[in-house]
């Protein structure tokens, strides 16, 4: 049974989420402020879902611990705000939903949140896609990749974070130099369209104005 913790001030909201997830055959912890949760925090949990707009301070100030038990996290919010959303994913979130939400919503982003990359010391794989970590190579439906060194590493970043949503900041800060000039938002685009040229079209797949996560 996967262990959910549940960040959530709105008590009434809390307890239907509590009571719809218990029925699911999860098990949920929950909490009304960011005192109660930086308590409560611990390894044993699989799923954070975080309303970020807390009474005593705002909860993206949780990520680092939750990130340090290796705690997967869903914001919610009430601000469908795309630079407040991707404050919060930059901040490690690997997902998140805004207020108001269906119940069946919420739980069908637990499973994909939860759904996770099968993993040994040689091999990740995930869907149709394996890493080879002994030839440091790709392979999509037993086929080679021939992929340049940063297209492998943009795709091992994302088979190791599944259903992970990656900013367009994240990912350009991460892999290039943005001082430099020939750097720009077209030079991540022009590489996820190389990686899927190689690969299929759908396997990163495009959040609309916030960035890309492989699912």
């Amino acid at each position: 049974m996967k262990k959910i913790i549940l960040i959530e001030d709105d008590e009434i909201l809390s307890s239907g989420i509590e009571s719809y997830l218990s029925k699911n055959d999860f098990k949920v912890e929950t909490c009304k402020s960011f005192e109660e949760a930086k308590i409560k925090i611990n390894n044993s949990f699989d799923l954070a879902i975080l309303d970020i707009n807390l009474p005593d301070r705002d909860g993206i100030n949780l990520m680092n611990t939750l990130r340090e038990n290796n705690v997967r996290v869903i914001i919610t919010t009430v601000k469908n705000d795309e630079k407040f959303i991707v404050r919060a994913l930059d901040s490690g979130a690997d997902d998140y939903i805004t207020k108001p939400f269906k119940l069946s919503i919420l739980r069908a982003r637990i499973d994909k949140t939860l759904r996770t990359a099968l993993v040994n010391d040689d091999f990740i794989s995930f869907k149709d896609l394996v890493l080879n970590n002994k030839e440091g190579s790709f392979y999509y439906k037993d086929k080679k990749l021939d992929l340049t060194s940063l297209e492998f590493q943009v795709m091992k970043l994302f088979i190791n974070n599944p259903n992970r949503i990656f900013t367009r900041d994240f990912l350009l800060d991460r892999f290039w130099d943005r001082r430099e000039k020939f750097v720009n938002d077209n030079t991540l685009t022009a590489t996820v369209k190389r990686i899927r040229d190689k690969s299929d079209r759908d396997i990163i797949k495009t959040i609309r104005g916030i960035g890309y996560r492989m699912d």
